[in-house]
Formats: structure tokens, sequence, C-alpha cells
């Protein structure tokens, strides 16, 4: 040390004695300097290292949201406000939303559920009807809008409680009542393994950390839920850059010509790149090739934003097999989605998209808005409206041209685009949605590919027929290749898709006759007789809607005790008018198919 000084002292001293002999104003600059350059190297000490953040990892270069929260903060609090934002969770008392303290049992299929807070944990008790009683703590929460779902851990592995918690209906409930499988099914049919397959769409970057050799997981992701890096990919280069004032007065000044920004920003990338982020998650999807699986499963996620989907990944159509699994009953006849999780699917399978230019065609961001939208379906007040699509055609923004065009008044429901061109006739999460695959109504798709078509979700009463005849009478060029259907058709849709299609089919037109009408109450209360859970639940909110003063019918209660609140609603109605109803039923159930269905959101 004494050697290191005596070296030291006297070049300091020198260094010291060349700035005295300095003018004074070079020496008020020289100090400025001096200190300046100080105060960078002191910062540059102490500034984080972003560009290193998981170094050498598949989900190198990924933030945290707080992270990004130091400069976007606007984009952060808009973000924050989404169902996004809390679809994957630790358990605990801002993230669990489930009645834990008093309504806090459920009883179906002879076993019953407890849920509990105690010490600060949360827990799921599950008596069945042996006597038996399972004990899961729950550790994280996945949904946050329609229901939550909750997760316990067993060694390396997280598992998908059968019991989650309605927040629409604020009550517990079995995820059969979710689900297209009959009464009856297996109680544990539907508890799964988060490692290896919610992970992958529910938070930033999955890597499952599988080692096929001894089938133990070593799972992790960038960040739990639907975070900045899910859209804008690894930004640790980005943010590294940002450190730099000058760099950041250099991106504001020159937004072209600037040095690189070094993140993904979707609304300026082509339009098919755009929405092959959303179609990550919002399309389901297969490795391409399948035994890509291996690597995916034992690194992770190959895809970052940015990227072409495609090269990874081939999204599931109706035709696809994984050995002897099928996805076709996730479809209808003719390729269109049926479920959510299939938006990409539908959209790309639509005029708007097909008949456009690539990478300047249509895509998730003409009409849905992230950081601005409503955060149920992120929409903007005007794309709820007609605006979303007369942006492009123009020609029938006018009301008289709207009228002329839909045959209905305008301000109509029948003059909504969406009501025809994109019906609710897709199953998600407890809700009918609108489908994505963007088409001109035809009913005569129900008579050829057994699937919904857009004219009767409204007109209930009408036969599939009768609404193939008025279609040709009003639109005769657009409708002369129609065929009409056999005698099944010429039932009102409503009865003959109620009792007669399969269990998507009968969901959707029960949620459809929301709220019921004298004439459709009826056939809701027959309803109630299916053995699809999922088939009641609508059946009994429709009728709820349309009573609220009267005991709703519980969907997933034992038989006689439905039929013990069914009891109470009868006589609000003509007693010929529930005989009709229990024949048509009757009559038209032994045609209908049973096809169950997993749903994969």
């Amino acid at each position: 040390m004494t050697a290191r000084g005596g070296v030291v002292r006297p070049r300091l001293l020198n260094f010291l004695m060349i700035l005295a002999r300095l003018p004074k104003t070079f020496l008020t600059w020289a100090v400025t300097l001096l200190t300046l350059g100080g105060i960078a190297a002191a910062l540059r000490a102490v500034a984080p290292d972003y560009a290193s953040v998981r170094a050498g990892r598949v989900d190198a270069g990924y933030l945290q949201s707080g992270d990004c929260r130091k400069c976007h903060g606007s984009n952060y609090a808009t973000w924050s406000a989404t169902y996004h934002r809390t679809m994957t969770q630790e358990a605990g008392p801002e993230s669990v939303l489930g009645d834990f303290d008093r309504h806090n049992t459920i009883t179906y299929q002879g076993v019953r559920a407890e849920m509990v807070r105690q010490d600060g944990k949360y827990w799921m008790k599950v008596t069945g009807a042996d006597g038996h009683t399972q004990q899961l703590e729950i550790v994280r929460t996945v949904g946050s809008r329609r229901i939550q779902q909750y997760l316990t851990k067993t060694g390396d592995t997280w598992y998908r409680a059968p019991i989650a918690y309605d927040l629409v209906q604020k009550r517990w409930m079995h995820l059969n009542g979710s689900f297209f499988f009959p009464d009856g099914s297996d109680y544990n049919q539907h508890v799964a393994e988060w490692n290896v397959n919610c992970v992958f769409c529910h938070n930033v970057k999955a890597q499952p950390g599988l080692d096929w050799t001894n089938r133990t997981w070593k799972t992790e992701v960038a960040e739990l839920g639907i975070a900045c890096g899910a859209c804008h990919g690894p930004a640790g280069e980005h943010a590294q850059r940002a450190l730099s004032p000058v760099t950041r007065y250099w991106w504001k000044l020159d937004e072209k010509d600037g040095p690189p920004r070094a993140v993904v920003h979707p609304d300026k990338l082509d339009s098919d790149r755009s929405a092959m982020i959303c179609g990550h998650c919002h399309g389901q999807r297969i490795p391409q090739p399948l035994d890509r699986i291996r690597p995916m499963m034992s690194v992770g996620d190959p895809y970052d934003p940015g990227k072409n989907l495609h090269d990874f990944y081939k999204p599931v159509q109706r035709d696809d097999k994984v050995e002897s699994f099928s996805y076709a009953t996730r479809f209808w006849d003719d390729g269109s989605p049926r479920l959510t999780a299939y938006e990409y699917q539908g959209m790309t399978r639509s005029k708007c998209f097909t008949a456009g230019k690539p990478g300047q065609r249509i895509t998730c961001t003409s009409c849905h808005e992230v950081h601005g939208g409503d955060p149920r379906g992120q929409l903007t007040e005007k794309m709820k409206t007609n605006a979303a699509c007369t942006q492009c055609h123009e020609q029938f923004a006018a009301p008289a041209q709207l009228a002329e065009h839909t045959k209905h008044k305008a301000g109509s429901t029948g003059s909504l685009c969406f009501n025809c061109h994109m019906p609710s006739i897709v199953y998600g999460i407890m809700t009918a949605r609108r489908t994505h695959h963007i088409t001109n109504p035809m009913p005569d798709e129900t008579v050829r590919f057994r699937k919904p078509n857009a004219c009767n979700q409204c007109h209930q009463d009408w036969s599939v027929n009768q609404t193939i005849a008025t279609a040709q009478r009003l639109w005769p060029k657009a409708y002369a290749e129609s065929k009409s259907g056999d005698q099944r058709f010429d039932e009102p849709e409503g009865q003959r898709a109620l009792f007669s299609g399969d269990a998507v089919t009968r969901a959707l037109t029960a949620a459809a006759m929301a709220p019921a009408t004298d004439a459709t109450a009826p056939l809701l209360l027959e309803a109630m007789q299916d053995n699809y859970p999922i088939v009641r639940y609508f059946a009994a909110n429709a009728l709820a809607a349309q009573h609220p003063g009267l005991t709703k019918p519980d969907y997933l209660a034992p038989t006689e005790v439905r039929n013990a609140t069914l009891q109470t609603w009868y006589p609000f109605w003509a007693a010929d008018k529930l005989r009709d109803a229990r024949a048509a039923r009757e009559r038209l159930s032994p045609l209908r198919s049973e096809t169950d269905v997993e749903v994969g959101e």
C-alpha cells in the first residue's frame, strides 16, 4: 500500500499542478468535465445489467414487467388493468377471488369439497363417498374474469384442482360444469398437469424443464401471467440502451434513423407477423415438426414475438391428429373453430385475410387494442360498433346503404355487422363468443355442416328451410345455390338445435335464448333435463334472466333437487306449452349425437 501510494501520490501532485497552471476559464471547464465524468462512471457502476438478464437461457433478455414500467408507465397501467396480467398468480389475499370463508362448499356426484383458509394458506379438502379426505394446498391461481382455477403442487408438478370458482355466478363449481362431458364422468376427469400444457399460454416464455429420462420437472417461466414479454419479446438489450439519455433523446428525435430499439412493437411489424404474436396463444398449435416436442418440453418454447410462428408450430386444424388423438370435435364440420383459443385459425381462413396482401392485411390489432381497449375483449367503444367493419367496407357506413344491405332497419340488431358476419357460435369458458371466422351468413351451412347459422341465432322460431327460402327471396343472387335440407330442417331451429344437436350446439343454442321468452322458456325448462351440465348452465341462466325472482335451478345439483326447483316454475306457463316442449324433446333427443369435448384455453 505504501509502495503503491508512493507511486500514485507524485502523479496526482503533478496532475494538480498542471491544473493549477491552467487559465481560470479552462480550469472551470476541466473541473466540470471531470465531475460529470466521475458521476457518469459512478452511475454506470451501479446501473442494472439488463443486457445479460438470464443470459444463455431460452428466455435470455426477457425482463419483468416492473422493469418496463420505469420508462413506460402509461403502458404498464393499461396492461395492469387487463385480465392478461392476472392470468396466473401466486395464491394470496390479492389474487384468490373464490369464497374460502362463507359459501365455501360444493357437493358434486357425492364428493364434497370444502375450501378453507388457515394460517394464511388456502386449502381444498375433498371428501369422497368412501369418507376418504384429500387436502390440497392451493398455491397458484389461473384466471380472474369468468372462472378462477386453482393449482396445487405435488413434488415438482403443479396440478389443476377439480373445483373452480365461478366469478360471474359467484359460486363454486366442478369443472365438469365448464367442459363438455356428461353427468357421471370421472370426478378427476379435468385434473391436469400445469407443467405440460397450461404453462405455455398463461405465462411468458415457458420452460417446462422436463427430464425425459426420469420424468421430472424443473419448470420455470420468464414471468407469471401474460406480461410485456409475451408481446414485445426479450427487451434486455433495449433497456440497456435506454439507460443512455443520449440514446433516449435520439429515439425521440429520429424515429426512423435512430439507433436500433432492439425490441418488438406489434404495430410496427407486418400484419402477418403481428397476428402471429396473438396467434401464439389464441391459436392452439402443435410443434412443427412433431418431434420438436422433445426440446420444447426440456428446454422451452422456441418462439419469440416477431419471429415466424410457423417456423416452430402448426396451428391445429380439424383434420389434425397426434397419434390417435383427433382435434375434429373442436371444429364445425366445415373446419371453422367452435371453441375459443382458435381465433387465429378463424381469422386466417376469413376472406378479409385471404384476399388481402400478405403483410398488409387484416390483423388482430385492426380491431383490438391492448393498451386502451375495454379489458373485456380488448376493444375500444368505437370498435364495438360497425366502425370495426366500415373502416374497410365504407360503402355500408351510411344508414340507407346499411339497411339496403342487411334488409334490417339501421341501428337494429339485424344491422350490426358482428351479428351476421361474426355470430356467437363459439364456446369459451361459460360463454358463447363471436367466431373470428368472418363470413357471409349462410343458412344452408346448418344443413351441410351441422353448424349454427347467423340468421337462426335470432330467428329461432323459423326453420332452417324457411330461413333459406327467405334469404333466397331477399338476396336472390347471393343464395341462388343454397339448397334446403330434409324434413328435420322443417322444425323450428331453436328447438331442433336445442334437443338434437351435440352438446356444443345445444349449449350455444341455450345461450342464444337468453333471456328466455314466453316462447322459449318451456323449451329451456326441458333443457334442464339434459345430461350435460354445461347445457343446463346456459338454460338456467336464460330462465333466471327472464324471471330473476324465481329460485334459479342449480345446474350441478342432483336430478331430484333440480326437478324439485323446476316444479316451482311450471305453474307460470300454460300446460299445453309445457306439453309441446316435452314432446319436442322426446321426439328430437334420439336424433342427437353425443360428443365429449375437452376445452383448452
